[in-house]
């Protein structure tokens, strides 16, 4: 079997959706509540063993009710969590996510306290085994030494990137593809100014663009349609299934198909997509024109 090797954050979501947005009260009515997981390489490693291809999660997590339970999800979900460390008197990152009418939410986000980015905690063995690696923004510096060892070892490194920083940047150059979103793409002078800075750097790059899909640097993929009822964590669940089409021998543009796909099944069930799911929706191949 196929195995990624992914690091980055973990995060234990509560989310809850609510008919009326912004609210008119000080108090609103949830019409619905889910615990569950985040982060993005976290939701990536759930991704990619949901997909069928085997997934080893590199990550910190606190000493606390919070870190069991982002254990617990991850293991639910298939990933392998033997390498997810447990720093003592930390706590693990929480985010409240509000989720509107027509599936756009709201994150608050606290990153926890204790955890610390760096290359002493990287366990470079659990490349032994791997085909592929991805990883995060949220931990750049632990990032840059998985991502090192994996490049001399002539691994495809994925990377997500979402955050403009200087330890990000190197952790850009150390990557072999690169995803980015379309704030950070904003930010920095809109998507073809980020996709040649990429370019530039040697990665192969895209940046995604929500329900117009995703650009790289020969075209467009556009998006499946889906009626979205939770959009959460469907760039993690994008990036996840990226690497996977990667490791079963896809090209570059074909895997950003077989993504998007899996991102748009995200979105309109709000669960971690099934392969079949995926592979149903690429079967019928409705996708929003140019």
């Amino acid at each position: 079997m196929k195995r990624v090797t992914l690091l980055g954050a973990a995060v234990l979501d509560h989310r809850v959706w609510v008919d009326e947005w912004p609210p008119v009260r000080r108090r609103t009515r949830a019409t619905a509540y889910v615990e569950d997981l985040g982060g993005p390489a976290a939701v990536a490693a759930a991704t990619v063993a949901r997909l069928g291809v085997a997934a080893t999660f590199l990550g910190l997590r606190g000493e606390d009710a919070a870190g069991a339970r982002v254990a617990g999800f991850l293991e639910a979900y298939g990933a392998d969590t033997r390498r997810l460390t447990v720093c003592v008197a930390a706590t693990t990152a929480v985010s409240s996510i509000v989720i509107v009418p027509g599936g756009e939410r709201f994150i608050v986000s606290y990153p926890g306290e204790g955890l610390r980015d760096d290359a002493r905690w990287v366990p470079v063995d659990a490349l032994d085994d791997a085909d592929a690696v991805l990883v995060d923004s949220r931990l750049p510096r632990a990032g840059a030494a998985l991502a090192a060892a994996a490049r001399a070892r002539y691994l495809p490194v994925v990377m997500d990137l979402d955050v403009d920083a200087p330890d990000v940047w190197a952790l850009v150059g150390a990557a072999t593809h690169v995803i980015a979103d379309e704030d950070l793409a904003n930010r920095l002078g809109g998507a073809e100014a980020l996709l040649a800075r990429l370019t530039s750097g040697g990665a192969w790059g895209a940046v995604t663009l929500g329900a117009r899909g995703a650009v790289h640097a020969d075209g467009r993929i556009p998006a499946f349609p889906v009626r979205a009822r939770d959009t959460t964590g469907a760039g993690d669940v994008f990036h996840g299934a990226f690497v996977v089409a990667l490791v079963e021998g896809r090209r570059a543009e074909e895997a950003l198909i077989f993504a998007s796909a899996a991102a748009a099944v995200r979105c309109e069930t709000g669960r971690l997509p099934e392969r079949r799911a995926v592979e149903a929706l690429l079967a019928a191949k409705p996708r929003g024109g140019d």
